[in-house]
C-alpha cells in the first residue's frame, strides 16, 4: 500500500486509488471528479471513477507517468472549460497516470475557485 497527502488521502491499494478528503478542498474535488465523470464526456482521457459518495473517491489504480502528452491537455481543457485557467496543475505530471495502454488524467476535480480557496 501507498499513501499520498494533498487535499486528500490517497491510498493507493491493489487495483485502486481511494481518495479522501482532509478538507474543504478535498472534498469539493471529490464532488467535482463524481460530476465529471457522470458528465460522459472524455472519459478516454480520465482515470475511470469506480464509486464516489461524500467526497470520496475510488478510481481504477494508474502506472505512474514521468511525462504528458501536451495535446491531451489541450483537449481537457477544450472539453471541461473550468479547467481551464491560469496556473492549473493539468501541466504537472502527477496528475497522469497509464491505464490500459492509455495516458488518462487522474485528479481530475479542480477549478479555479477550489485552486484559490487557501
Amino acid at each position: 500500500m501507498k499513501i499520498k497527502i494533498s487535499t486528500r488521502v490517497v491510498l493507493l491499494i491493489g487495483k485502486y486509488a481511494i481518495k479522501i478528503p482532509i478538507d474543504r478542498r478535498g472534498y469539493l474535488q471529490g464532488k467535482n471528479e463524481k460530476a465529471v465523470w457522470k458528465s460522459g464526456k472524455c472519459r478516454k482521457l480520465l482515470a475511470p471513477l469506480v464509486w464516489s459518495r461524500f467526497g470520496i473517491v475510488i478510481q481504477k489504480r494508474c502506472t505512474e507517468i514521468n511525462y504528458f502528452v501536451d495535446n491531451y491537455v489541450f483537449e481537457i481543457k477544450n472539453t471541461f472549460p473550468h479547467m481551464d485557467f491560469y496556473n492549473c496543475d493539468l501541466y504537472n505530471h502527477q496528475n497522469w497516470g497509464i491505464y490500459q495502454g492509455r495516458q488518462v488524467l487522474i485528479d481530475y476535480g479542480i477549478d479555479e475557485s477550489i485552486s484559490k480557496m487557501y
